[in-house]
């Protein structure tokens, strides 16, 4: 994020705001809800769509908003490479086979068609979201040393190609 690539603290890009500014970015992070966060800082709700619009493209407010996430997610130790895990998973899980179940009227039950079926529309969209994901982080370490490709391909992945 801006703030982590620059070396500015929070501390240092919240400076460059007005308290209700920075009061507004933290509020908006609540919910990610800018006309709620410009209402609950003080703004009246006739211009508080207006307001969160004009302050959520202010660069300054954006350096400080993304620090913050960035911040929040150091805490609680999200990373890109726990993400593109937890993608991977989803992938995986929506590539297991099920059964199509149909209805029997004589014995009033579902049972097993025969046929199976898996998640096509979710494994595709995990699978578009790696895609983006991998560019940024083809080259980066993980926490163990090792890269994601080895990191996907290793137990988690079940050897699978992607």
């Amino acid at each position: 994020m801006e703030g982590e690539k620059s070396g500015t603290t929070v501390v240092e890009l919240g400076k460059k705001l007005t308290e209700r500014e920075r009061a507004f970015v933290r509020q908006y992070l609540v919910d990610l809800n800018g006309t709620q966060a410009a209402i609950r800082v003080g703004y009246s709700e006739k211009t508080a769509a207006s307001q969160a619009s004009r302050l959520l493209r202010k660069p300054d407010v954006q350096a400080y908003r993304d620090a913050l996430l960035q911040e929040q997610f150091d805490a609680i130790g999200v990373t890109k490479h726990s993400i593109a895990a937890e993608v991977w998973g989803i992938y995986q899980k929506c590539c297991q086979k099920e059964p199509v179940m149909e209805w029997d009227s004589v014995n009033r039950e579902w049972v097993p068609s025969g046929e199976w079926a898996f998640n096509v529309k979710g494994a595709l969209k995990a699978l578009d979201m790696l895609r983006q994901m991998l560019p940024e982080m083809k080259h980066e370490e993980t926490e163990a040393g090792n890269s994601l490709e080895d990191m996907l391909m290793g137990g988690n992945a079940g050897g699978r190609e992607f």
